[in-house]
Order: C-alpha cells, then structure tokens, then sequence
C-alpha cells in the first residue's frame, strides 16, 4: 500500500507522481490566465496534451510547461490586440 507507481498518460507514456503534480499545476495556472476560455472542455484538453507532449521530451519546469500550454492563446490574444490597437489608431 506504500508504494506509489508512476501513471500511464497514454499507452507508453508514463509520469512519476511529482511530475505529474508539476504538470497539474501548470495547466491549473494556465487555466487561471485564461478564465473564461479555460471553463471550456476542449480548451483544457488542448493544453493538457501540450504539457503532456512537452513532459515527455523531458520537460519538467511548471513555468515552461504552462508556456507551452499557453503559446496558441497567447499568439492569438497577442494578433487580437495587435488588431484592436491598429483600429483604434485609424
């Protein structure tokens, strides 16, 4: 009963505990910069299976972790803002 086993992810694929809370605490930090977006199913398996992707080529920094989680959203929020900015100055 003491023993902790690393978890699958998916066939192959396995996280010890401790990564796999790191990985938990980046999309839970993603999803707070994202509220509203977050709330969505799809949203939230988007950067799961980054941070899982990134996790397995051995990534283990929550901060670059939530990064990869967020790079889309950022780059779609940046080119929004980019848009609006351009706009606003016409």
């Amino acid at each position: 009963m003491g023993e902790v086993l690393a978890m699958p992810i998916r066939p192959g694929v396995f996280f010890e505990p401790e990564v796999i809370g790191l990985m938990g605490e980046a999309l839970e930090t993603a999803c707070k910069l994202l509220p509203d977006a977050s709330q969505h199913e799809i949203v939230r398996e988007v950067m799961a299976r980054r941070i899982i992707a990134a996790a397995s080529i051995g990534e283990r920094d929550p901060v670059r972790l939530r990064a990869v989680a967020l790079a889309g959203h950022q780059a779609k929020w940046v080119e929004a803002t980019a848009c609006l900015t351009l706009a606003r100055n016409r």
